[in-house]
């Protein structure tokens, strides 16, 4: 299963559209996905239009059907289980050594 990220790449110039950038030149604001932005945009580089744009996509781990289930990790990718794993297994290890440092 793929969701979208947001971020489109122009097939004319390779220019990414990155919504944590947005387009100041449209006026476009941060945060934008390019799914949202109008129909008249054109890419800042070629000039070409929305249409050639080649949306990103990531893949999320598990079957379509077992996304709604369990406690939201089903519909995170694999980086960010990851991501969550090792976060949580440093911040325990941290915590026990300050633990231990208390007596």
């Amino acid at each position: 299963m793929t969701v979208g990220t947001g971020e489109a790449e122009c097939k004319g110039c390779g220019y990414t559209y990155d919504p944590k950038n947005g387009d100041p030149d449209y006026p476009v604001s941060k945060g934008t996905q390019f799914q949202n932005l109008p129909d008249d945009w054109q890419c800042p580089v070629c000039g070409g239009q929305k249409d050639i744009f080649i949306t990103k996509q990531k893949e999320v781990a598990g079957f379509a059907e077992n996304q709604g289930y369990g406690l939201g990790a089903n519909s995170m990718t694999g980086e960010q289980k990851s991501l969550t794993i090792f976060g949580s297994l440093l911040f325990f290890f941290v915590l026990f050594i300050l633990g231990y440092f208390l007596n």
